[in-house]
């Protein structure tokens, strides 16, 4: 028998490969052990917006374009209650959807004239990529939230190379409501190079003032995660809310301090339903996610809870288009639904992801009004203004 005897330059070969493993692995279980050494979990903090009986009101449902049609596309909304009961919407447009040109717009609702003030650009990719010092191909999916003191917190997703799979989050805070903002920063979110994370769901508050930041990944792997960052805005800790290939685009939902659930769009092909999975412990752990009795083509979805613990999701209530933006109701903390009411429905004109109506995302106001906002044909961001009594109308 021939027996080959590695050489020695084989042996530092395999030797360096073996030495940059173990670096690899320490640097991992570094970088883990960072996000996991904040102090125990306090609970969800609580909502007190709309907590007057909507048994008062008289049923209300407006609707209006948010935007004014300065880019050709439009998409993915997001929304925060300021001061006075103003409302502070943002989203990403550009010539088309990943383009060089795109930035993240904004502008002010007032409720007492009912206008939308004119969309201003927020943020651009060269304004991201002179902050970051780093190339920025894009800009996409924006989330914002206001702390307890009062600040405003803006989240969106930069590309600098691929696709979205390739996604980093950044972070912009306002002290000002919005009319200032600070330089951006780049969150570490991942020991893999920090890429394949992305925003789409609102973020919360625990009782501690800390952020709650639902978050996907898209490479390799699609599921979704739990960021959660201390009052300046650092990741302290991860938390994995589903495994595998299909679930991305979180949405939470707190009920309790302890208890919550977690809606989440789902991508596999397999009959198509929103998932769902649930915390009792505050957000620390969560469920195996399982799919619900709602109809999911591979699309987001929102949800807000109302004052009397009842739930409300909107969705596309299909498996395979985007043709309507459905109002769905449970009684039962998400376990069982029930269609109520369709905001919008064309089954004609509604083809490929980029036609129909997507990527809703929903508030609940001081003053107990919902405000749903929505993509309209990635041309236009519609805002459909509702109240509890107009909800209670339609069950």
């Amino acid at each position: 028998m021939l027996i080959v005897k590695p050489s020695s330059q084989n042996k530092l070969h395999l030797w360096r490969k073996g030495f940059l493993l173990a670096i690899l692995l320490v640097l991992f279980a570094c970088l883990s052990s960072v996000f996991n050494a904040a102090s125990p979990m306090t609970g969800f903090a609580l909502s007190k917006d709309g907590e007057r009986s909507f048994l008062t009101d008289k049923p209300l449902f407006e609707t209006r374009v948010v935007s004014n049609g300065k880019t050709r596309s439009i998409h993915c909304a997001a929304v925060v209650e300021i001061s006075g009961g103003r409302l502070l919407a943002c989203w990403y447009g550009g010539s088309r959807e990943r383009g060089r040109d795109v930035s993240i717009y904004s502008s002010i609702f007032n409720p007492q004239k009912g206008l939308w003030n004119p969309e201003r650009v927020l943020i651009t990719g060269k304004n991201t990529q002179k902050n970051l010092g780093r190339y920025i191909k894009t800009l996409g999916n924006p989330v914002v939230i206001k702390d307890e003191n009062s600040k405003l917190w803006l989240f969106y997703v930069s590309i600098s190379f691929g696709g979205w799979s390739g996604s980093a989050i950044n972070l912009i805070t306002s002290s000002d409501e919005g009319k200032t903002w600070t330089p951006v920063r780049r969150l570490i979110t991942s020991p893999c190079f920090n890429l394949s994370t992305l925003v789409k769901g609102p973020p919360f508050l625990f009782g501690n003032g800390t952020v709650g930041l639902p978050v996907y990944h898209e490479l390799i792997g699609k599921f979704g995660e739990l960021l959660c960052l201390d009052r300046e805005g650092n990741v302290i800790r991860k938390i994995r809310l589903s495994w595998g290939r299909y679930s991305i685009q979180p949405v939470i939902i707190p009920f309790t301090q302890a208890k919550g659930i977690c809606f989440m769009r789902y991508c596999g092909t397999s009959y198509p339903r929103v998932l769902s999975t649930r915390t009792t412990d505050g957000g620390a752990t969560w469920s195996h996610p399982v799919k619900t009795d709602v109809s999911n083509p591979d699309a987001a979805v929102a949800s807000i809870l109302m004052a009397d613990s009842s739930l409300l999701l909107i969705h596309n209530n299909s498996e395979d288009r985007r043709c309507d933006i459905t109002l769905s109701y449970s009684a039962n903390n998400g376990n069982t639904w029930r269609a109520i009411y369709e905001f919008e429905r064309d089954d004609i004109d509604c083809g490929d992801h980029s036609s129909g109506f997507s990527y809703p995302c929903v508030i609940r106001a001081q003053n107990g009004d919902f405000h749903l906002f929505y993509s309209w044909n990635n041309t236009h961001i519609k805002h459909v203004r509702f109240n509890p009594a107009w909800v209670e109308q339609k069950l």
